[in-house]
């Protein structure tokens, strides 16, 4: 039986497993922390539950493409409860509660009464994310490989999609700030400012027509429920999970890869050999620290021309009941300043009706968009890290205790997980689970194997733009056909 060795236990490389094992491959797992999941996690502090990835999840409806992938590597399965919230985002704008609703056709209701005089830009809004509504994440297999269960592109599948080619023409091009700006009411630009405003408008109209369907829930436990279930996959199919391993190289004789070597508590190496290595580990670290042999260009080029994707995560655990669901976003008497920016409106998520805090109690979490790794790695640098999340922190709880008198006095954590966070646990370039998605920039598909290193082949967010938790999943189930065409097994 062939060995393949998969480094990285993420979505990509739970994903990439299962689907190798189940194939009839002997796989081994290595994952450097303590559990699986990379990016999708959650965490706990004094008694409350922080969801720090999965806050609505593409394929979570079983009328999609992408549920199938989600079902076969045991994410979700059919007696998982998802949560459709709606309306699953509000603003209080000068005292007005503007909504935005799953079904378009009520949001944009509710809109044109609020400004008439936009009636045709919300209206075309509205016909522009009825387009996307049938535009999906394609499943598809890999040219030349053997699969039991085949899965092809179908060409009623493209006649679905053909609505959304001018739309796509005609707003990939600019981004979501310029997309809004068209807008003349300001309450009505920032709610729907959901999306970064250097973002292409498509990941705007996308976002929307992914809810418009019945899509983008929330499945019940989030994200650590969601990757337990996929190491029990795993493991039920006798796959080896090894945590706390790190991979220190991959070694490669004459153009074939032969194995890893990890690190060991000693100080030492050990050696693991593999007839094929999925390196599901963030794709530019991976290639800057684990190979020692020269790489193709397109690594070269994906490493240079990433644009990532990083957040400030900040999560609360209150000893007071918020139940205001969802939280409308309120802009600040009094801004809120960090790692040289300035934040002038906030918004909260609340898992006030999820069992994620003591009872009584109100678990809320927000995340604060921005590339400022640099920064906080400064910060740490010269000793002022703690010192900089603690005013952070101090910033948070005024504004808090100034919208909700409740909290004040009962604010029992605020914990602030900063991109160097995300990048100790999880080794991620720059803390960063997506690439940013910029207009008219084409969606970008990498190669996921190297010439010069037979049997070394990728996966992860940075193998498909924009990247983010579907194309983790669904790069995974790349990586195992092409260990399959490889060696000419058959993918299940």
């Amino acid at each position: 039986m062939k060995k393949v060795v998969v480094i990285g236990a993420g979505i990509a490389g739970l994903s990439a497993a299962i689907y190798a094992q189940r194939s009839g491959f002997d796989v081994t797992l290595c994952e450097q922390h303590f559990i699986a999941g990379g990016m999708c996690t959650s965490w706990k502090r004094k008694g409350y539950l922080f969801e720090g990835a999965v806050h609505w999840l593409t394929g979570s409806s079983k009328k999609t493409t992408l549920y199938q992938v989600w079902k076969e590597t045991g994410a979700l399965n059919d007696d998982i409860k998802v949560l459709l919230e709606d309306p699953f985002y509000a603003i209080d704008h000068e005292g007005q509660i503007l909504y935005l609703y799953r079904d378009i056709n009520k949001t944009i209701k509710q809109l044109i009464a609020v400004s008439p005089k936009d009636k045709k830009k919300l209206c075309r809004l509205a016909k522009d994310v009825k387009a996307f509504s049938n535009v999906q994440m394609p499943v598809y297999d890999i040219k030349d490989v053997k699969t039991e269960n085949p899965k092809r592109m179908g060409f009623g599948t493209l006649i679905k999609m053909m609505p959304a080619l001018p739309v796509l023409s005609k707003i990939g091009k600019i981004s979501c700030k310029e997309y809004i700006e068209q807008i003349e009411n300001p309450g009505i630009r920032r709610l729907l400012n959901v999306v970064p405003g250097d973002f292409s408008a498509v990941s705007l109209i996308a976002t929307l027509a992914t809810r418009n369907i019945g899509d983008g829930g929330y499945p019940e436990g989030g994200s650590l429920a969601m990757t337990d279930r996929m190491v029990k996959t795993f493991e039920g199919l006798s796959g080896k999970l090894l945590l706390k391993t790190k991979v220190k190289k991959i070694n490669v004789g004459n153009g074939i890869v032969t194995g890893i070597t990890l690190d060991n508590s000693a100080g030492g190496s050990d050696f693991l050999p593999a007839d094929a290595v999925i390196v599901t580990q963030e794709t530019i670290n991976a290639a800057r620290q684990l190979f020692d042999i020269p790489l193709d260009p397109w690594v070269n080029e994906l490493c240079e021309n990433t644009k990532p994707m990083v957040c400030t995560f900040i999560s609360v655990g209150i000893k007071a009941e918020i139940p205001q669901m969802p939280i409308p976003a309120w802009e600040l008497k009094e801004p809120v300043t960090y790692a040289g920016e300035t934040i002038t409106e906030i918004g909260f998520n609340n898992y006030n009706g999820y069992d994620y805090s003591p009872k009584g109690c109100t678990t809320l979490t927000t995340a604060f968009m921005g590339d400022t790794y640099d920064f906080w790695k400064k910060a740490k640098d010269e000793g002022r890290y703690d010192e900089e999340k603690c005013a952070l922190a101090k910033q948070i709880e005024r504004v808090i205790c100034e919208r909700f008198p409740q909290a004040i006095g009962n604010i029992e954590v605020i914990d602030v997980a900063t991109p160097l966070t995300y990048e100790r646990y999880t080794g991620a370039y720059h803390g960063s689970w997506m690439s940013v998605a910029a207009p008219g920039e084409k969606m970008k598909s990498w190669p996921a194997y190297l010439k010069n290193a037979r049997g070394v082949f990728f996966a992860g967010h940075r193998m498909m733009s924009p990247g983010g938790l579907p194309v983790a999943v669904f790069t995974g189930r790349q990586a195992a056909q092409m260990v399959c065409r490889h060696f000419d097994a058959v993918f299940r």
